[in-house]
């Protein structure tokens, strides 16, 4: 089973990518959502967040994840906290789905991840693909989507590793400043390099 990790920045296109590889059987593995419904059911890592930031994070000393949100989307040490927490799990998760997934007879499984690199994931793929987009038609697709409030996007972009570093330990990098369908092309062609069946 290969083992492909997916990354870019907010807005590049990682999800429509993922989607295309659905397309071609591929199992995925969206880490972002299981970071967040581990946030949502789990209370021992619940109770370990509120230990770690406090009140500020909680509502009715309940886990309040827009307050958790706010804070740690306000600095790289606060977010690097909460990621130290959040991705042990995460991984542990991860490698149950992959070993799963390769028992199935699945043979690609593709984890799609914001901060794949910055989480030290790297080891576990067969290669890393980045997708990257200029800033402003990042910004103009997170606006269309109208899920983060305009005064995060910046915020959120900041913290984010510099593209170019993501470059250097990516296998494959593909640029989508265009449309779908020319992201579609490229993806082909990246799919038959990989020459998985």
């Amino acid at each position: 089973m290969y083992k492909l990790g997916i990354t870019g920045g907010i807005g590049a296109g990682k999800s429509t990518t993922s989607e295309f590889f659905r397309k071609k059987g591929a199992f995925i593995f969206d880490a972002d959502s299981e970071a967040k419904n581990l946030l949502i059911n789990n209370s021992n890592l619940n109770q370990r967040i509120i230990a770690t930031f406090g009140s500020q994070v909680t509502t009715k000393k309940q886990l309040d994840l827009k307050r958790l949100s706010a804070l740690v989307f306000s600095s790289c040490s606060l977010q690097n906290k909460l990621n130290n927490i959040v991705w042990p799990e995460v991984l542990s998760i991860m490698i149950d789905a992959a070993e799963k997934a390769e028992n199935d007879g699945i043979t690609l499984f593709i984890v799609d991840a914001a901060l794949l690199i910055e989480a030290g994931f790297n080891d576990f793929f067969n290669s890393i693909l980045l997708i990257t987009a200029e800033k402003s038609i990042r910004y103009n697709r997170i606006l269309l989507r109208k899920k983060i409030p305009e005064n995060q996007i910046e915020k959120r972009m900041a913290l984010q590793m510099a593209e170019s570093e993501k470059q250097k330990q990516a296998q494959t990098t593909i640029k989508n400043n265009g449309n779908i369908q020319e992201l579609h092309t490229q993806l082909e062609l990246f799919w038959k390099k990989l020459n998985i069946s």
